[in-house]
């Protein structure tokens, strides 16, 4: 399987995707929250699942409600580039983050993708099952998985998945298909229709209609990257990076930096992106996972 080098691209205002497909904003009222990175040494998981508990109750000010706390979960690459995942839904009071915790069966990542869950109206009767959590993972290729994390609203998700079609198997059917799902089932199948990976992500960027923002974990035989969109108006994204080709990612830099200053100081990291909460800006950036 090929995994091209790949060109980047950061632009405000958000009017970027030239397919003739409409792009709707929606506003950042209900929405998510995503965290990630790619170090060279590992971090212990349960430092990683305290960024998630950080991130699930932060709230500013203007915003209704905080940015998780209706389902938590991890997806991480294994010592052999595999892809394990472990997610929970709302389960009584407690915090899905801190629950989480309790289920995870590894103890430490270098790569790794989490997801806190602040789902739509429309979802909240869906909340307490797993199925319906993130990250979501896609695994139909035997040399390619897809690892996902969402936090914004796909309006077209329901002729996405139309058009995926029956060979693709949604978990969240069972109970009621969730907008995310799609992400992965459609950036696997870009995968496989275009040329470049390149092309398969600004495709993916420009095909899902609304707000977006968007971490995907991409894994092969012998290459894997993380990737990540953005589109409109979400809860916001920071990205840092530093010369050693490692990443980290937040949709709140408050929380980031209160749990990884040390990571970020030691590191020297700098910031690459930073999109604010409510601002419209378009964003694509490919990151790769390279040998320690």
């Amino acid at each position: 399987m090929r995994f091209p080098h790949l060109p980047n691209f950061i632009s405000r205002p958000n009017y970027l995707c030239i397919e003739g497909i409409a792009i709707h904003i929606v506003e950042a009222t209900r929405m998510c929250g995503i965290f990630g990175f790619i170090l060279k040494n590992s971090v212990p998981i349960p430092a990683a699942l305290r960024v998630l508990e950080k991130l699930e109750v932060h709230k500013f000010a203007d915003e209704l409600t905080p940015v998780g706390g209706y389902g938590a979960g991890i997806a991480l690459l294994d010592k052999d580039g595999g892809v394990v995942h472990w997610k929970i839904g709302k389960i009584g009071k407690d915090s899905p983050a801190k629950q989480l915790a309790t289920i995870v069966d590894a103890g430490e990542a270098s790569v790794l993708i989490g997801h806190v869950r602040m789902p739509s109206p429309e979802f909240m009767a869906t909340t307490k099952f797993k199925e319906t959590a993130q990250p979501y993972v896609v695994e139909r290729d035997p040399e390619l998985t897809v690892a996902s994390v969402h936090n914004g609203k796909v309006q077209n998700y329901k002729e996405l998945r139309v058009k995926l079609g029956k060979a693709h198997v949604f978990e969240s059917e069972k109970l009621e298909l969730i907008d995310s799902e799609v992400i992965p089932h459609y950036f696997e199948e870009l995968l496989s229709e275009k040329e470049e990976t390149d092309e398969a992500l600004y495709s993916l960027l420009c095909g899902l209609q609304g707000s977006s923002a968007v971490g995907l974990l991409q894994s092969g035989e012998e290459d894997a990257f993380i990737h990540l969109i953005h589109k409109g108006k979400t809860r916001g994204l920071t990205v840092w990076v530093n010369s050693r080709n490692e990443m980290v990612f937040c949709s709140r830099k408050e929380t980031l930096t209160l749990q990884f200053r040390n990571i970020l100081v030691k590191g020297r990291f700098k910031e690459k992106v930073s999109i604010k909460y409510q601002e419209d800006a378009g964003l694509k950036l490919s990151f790769q996972v390279t040998q320690t």
